[in-house]
């Protein structure tokens, strides 16, 4: 396949560690073409114009990216981890932790990552005697997330902690499956980028040309089932025939157009 060309430049009033990061993922980040542009005093409109491709610009504090012809930018944020988290710890409750049955030491497979709202959730209920590892099969999206996840500061400290432990996997998930052992993970995750999902959902306007479509798949489950010890478990929007379709117990949620389902093993 070939690698996704993009223009790697800076915010517009760069500090030295800015460019020291550029730098840094112009030399070291193997999986995409970028072509190093000076910033100058360039607006974005100017370098889509000029350069005909998506932009990823390394800011103060995070990597954003611009989609050729998109009206908004795509960056990492923790989003609805940040209150899951902080409302589990002070009541104990969180539907995907309940559902997933997930504690202290697990292993956790999140086959979808995407922004990585639900793998924090998810490194948060296993802790640092656990380990989450996240697939994403696209390299932008992988990079930003994986960057984020290291950088991001955040004023509780679990959260943090969370994001610091989560092991991000540039792969897609049917052939990172088939290279896994049996019984290797306790749980595996999905939450299918479905485009009826996203298409509701305005906070992730500009992950749309990034977002991977690919329909969860009988050789997927399959494999998923091989692979995993104890459960597999699908978030995916409440009109998916994927609960019925795969034999996942579906636990419905009045409040949400989410539901998850689960297949125990």
């Amino acid at each position: 396949m070939d690698k996704q060309k993009v223009v790697l430049t800076t915010c517009l009033r760069p500090t030295d560690d800015v460019r020291t990061r550029l730098q840094r993922l112009s030399e070291t980040e193997q999986t995409i073409d970028f072509e190093v542009i000076e910033r100058k005093k360039l607006s974005l409109p100017a370098l889509h114009n000029q350069y005909q491709r998506s932009i990823l610009v390394v800011d103060k504090n995070r990597l954003e990216y611009y989609p050729q012809g998109a009206d908004s930018s795509f960056f990492f944020h923790p989003s609805s981890a940040v209150f899951r988290i902080k409302q589990f710890d002070r009541n104990g409750h969180d539907p995907l932790i309940t559902i997933a049955r997930l504690q202290e030491g697990m292993t956790v497979l999140d086959c979808t990552l995407g922004l990585g709202a639900d793998a924090i959730v998810m490194s948060h209920a296993v802790g640092r005697s656990g380990q989450v590892i996240g697939l994403e099969s696209n390299p932008v999206t992988a990079l930003i997330v994986r960057e984020g996840l290291q950088q991001w500061i955040e004023g509780y400290e679990p959260i943090v902690d969370a994001m610091r432990h989560i092991e991000v996997q540039l792969a897609e998930h049917l052939t990172y499956l088939k290279k896994c052992d049996s019984k290797t993970v306790d749980v595996i995750y999905f939450d299918p980028m479905f485009e009826k999902t996203v298409s509701e959902s305005t906070h992730l306007d500009g992950l749309r040309q990034l977002a991977n479509y690919e329909p969860l798949t009988k050789q997927v489950v399959a494999e998923a089932k091989r692979v995993a010890r104890q459960r597999i478990v699908l978030k995916a929007h409440f009109e998916s025939d994927l609960f019925e379709r795969y034999g996942f117990e579906r636990t419905k949620r009045k409040s949400s157009k989410l539901h998850y389902g689960v297949l125990e093993l």
